[in-house]
């Protein structure tokens, strides 16, 4: 289902309103890790062991990540292999804002995503500040974060310090 800008805010708004209130309707768990990767055959088999795992006892059915490098990639093609045994779950692209591709290339991000949402980013943020923001939005609104991060520099790394911070997550470091 494709939402534009406007049905992205509304169901925005819906996730945010369930996530801050008494009651939650689904469990969320994101993703966040390096945009490069060595050895990501190993990776991918941990990733479906973990996503597994998290569905099946966890009760998580919903799976947010972002489009920004190898790790994402390899998430989303995880949860797409798992979608097949597990119908119900849902594989959702976050991303800061909205790009010229999203709408251009729309059949094949219906093929690939249940939904887009547009992270509650303030539209003032500096662009290069804006896919921080969006992590942040996820881990927010998450109840797990499966990251693969090996050394403390960069955005992945920024976004596992923020996550720890927030000590009702749940932190799976798959680098660990």
């Amino acid at each position: 289902m494709w939402y534009n800008a406007i049905k992205l805010c509304a169901y925005k708004a819906i996730l945010l309103s369930s996530n801050r209130g008494d009651i939650k309707l689904r469990k969320i768990c994101c993703f966040a890790g390096h945009s490069d990767l060595c050895g990501a055959d190993v990776i991918y088999g941990k990733l479906l062991s973990v996503i597994k795992i998290l569905t099946e006892t966890q009760g998580i059915l919903e799976y947010w990540v972002g489009n920004y490098g190898a790790f994402d990639s390899l998430c989303a093609e995880a949860v797409r292999e798992l979608k097949i045994k597990y119908p119900g779950v849902q594989l959702n692209l976050v991303v800061p804002y909205l790009t010229a591709g999203i709408n251009e290339y729309k059949e094949q991000f219906y093929a690939n995503f249940d939904n887009i949402l547009l992270a509650d980013v303030p539209e003032n943020t500096p662009k290069r500040l804006k896919i921080i923001k969006c992590n942040q939005y996820m881990i927010k609104n998450a109840d797990v974060l499966v990251c693969y991060v090996e050394h403390s520099f960069g955005g992945a790394a920024k976004t596992l310090e923020y996550a720890r911070k927030r000590e009702v997550l749940k932190i799976i470091n798959l680098a660990e």
